[in-house]
């Protein structure tokens, strides 16, 4: 393994209880500053930019070995910073490579918590019909503007709860924040580069290639807790079910909130968390 760290930025007091943050998919460590700024007088915040995005958007993991791959990435990334034993928000696709790393580091991790996010899937023609789908999304990544791709892509299902102001702002946000990070590389980078990271990560990291944790989960020690929004009927399913099965302690479902609740309810998350670790 590389020894190639992970970018991220931090926030709050170093004698603070550390949380480390992990953004889902089109993201980057500055989708938590809301969220942070309500945590920073009580926490020491890690923020880490996932593979594929953000300025670790040049770091490449294996399609084969992907979650294992970022497993390492982060300890070492957090070993550079004297962080040996944290808890972990994940969110989306990092709540889901945060699961996989307290499969892996467990005795690192004090408290798991996850954000709308997916345990897996455990039947093998989902597994094959999700591959199909993110193959697709990862053809468009390459080949069409990002603001097309990026139109079509938050008009999906799991994103029905934003009204029509809330999604142009998020599909600009996501754009301006892609030039952004293309502008600063200190090389020169074609017009397809954040196009062909998103979709390696997105390939790398599907769903369809991720490990089954509905059985896992329930035989970690941890303390782990689930966030999902009123408005996101799936994963509140998700969140019950992996409740009755005892792989997690609590769930908090957040008023007025769908999909993104660091996004749409900072505030009353960053209440329960301090709850959950002060």
């Amino acid at each position: 393994m590389s020894e190639t760290n992970l970018a991220y930025r931090t926030w709050g007091i170093r004698e603070g209880v550390p949380l480390v943050l992990l953004h889902g998919f089109l993201g980057d460590s500055g989708d938590w500053e809301t969220l942070a700024r309500n945590l920073e007088n009580d926490l020491y915040l890690v923020a880490v930019d996932l593979p594929g995005h953000g300025k670790s958007r040049d770091i490449k993991v294996s399609r084969e070995k992907a979650f294992e791959e970022f497993s390492d990435l982060l300890r070492q990334t957090l070993s550079q910073l004297d962080l040996d034993r944290y808890s972990m928000l994940g969110y989306s696709l990092g709540g889901r490579l945060a699961m996989s790393h307290l499969t892996r580091e467990g005795d690192a991790v004090d408290r798991l918590l996850v954000e709308s996010s997916h345990p897996g899937l455990e039947d093998n023609a989902e597994r094959q019909a999700r591959w199909k789908d993110d193959q697709s999304w990862a053809g468009q990544f390459r080949t069409d503007p990002l603001s097309e791709v990026l139109q079509r892509w938050y008009h999906q299902p799991v994103f029905a709860d934003l009204n029509s102001r809330e999604r142009e702002r998020l599909m600009q946000h996501r754009c301006i924040s892609n030039q952004t990070q293309e502008s600063s590389s200190n090389e020169v980078m074609g017009s397809g580069t954040s196009g062909e990271s998103l979709a390696l990560a997105l390939e790398a990291f599907s769903l369809s290639q991720q490990p089954d944790f509905w059985g896992m989960l329930n035989r970690s020690s941890r303390a782990s807790h689930y966030f999902c929004g009123e408005r996101d009927l799936k994963f509140q399913g998700i969140a019950h079910r992996l409740l009755e099965m005892g792989c997690f302690q609590g769930i908090h479902e957040i008023k007025e909130a769908g999909h993104n609740i660091h996004r749409e309810q900072p505030q009353a998350m960053a209440t329960i968390i301090k709850q959950l670790l002060l």
